[in-house]
């Protein structure tokens, strides 16, 4: 867990397995239905006193490794968040008919969304951050 004063996020607790083209998609889609588990208990077992406060997480495909639950405390910060656009970092919306949770069975009352997003460094990395929780 990192943290600061407008946020904190926590990372997958395990090593590079889960995105491993060996690891079957029983396994991967079990880790997607506990990922979205904790963040729905997160989602209720926030304090009610705080002046700002969304948890949203998101599922990295292919890289589930990368996945995160973040915990917003500044509006703004949330606000900006989505906002991608380079050089090194690009998000696009995907709008789409498609679910990632109806396609491997997962069911939440959370509102999903996707981006498609493209990093740039020495290579070029792309994959679909699937965004649920608290998203305006």
């Amino acid at each position: 867990m990192l943290k600061n004063s407008r946020y904190e996020h926590f990372h997958v607790p395990s090593d590079p397995f889960i995105e491993s083209e060996r690891t079957k998609g029983k396994i991967k889609t079990e880790f997607c239905r506990a990922w979205i588990s904790t963040t729905e208990r997160f989602i209720l077992q926030k304090p009610d006193d705080l002046p700002f406060c969304k948890v949203v997480a998101f599922i990295a495909v292919p890289h589930y490794w990368s996945s995160q639950i973040i915990v917003f405390y500044d509006e703004d910060y949330y606000r900006s968040f989505w906002e991608r656009t380079g050089p090194e970092q690009f998000w696009t919306k995907i709008d789409s008919e498609y679910s990632f949770c109806k396609e491997h069975t997962i069911k939440t009352s959370m509102s999903e969304i996707c981006y498609r997003e493209k990093l740039v460094d020495d290579e070029i990395v792309e994959g679909d951050l699937w965004f649920y929780g608290e998203l305006s």
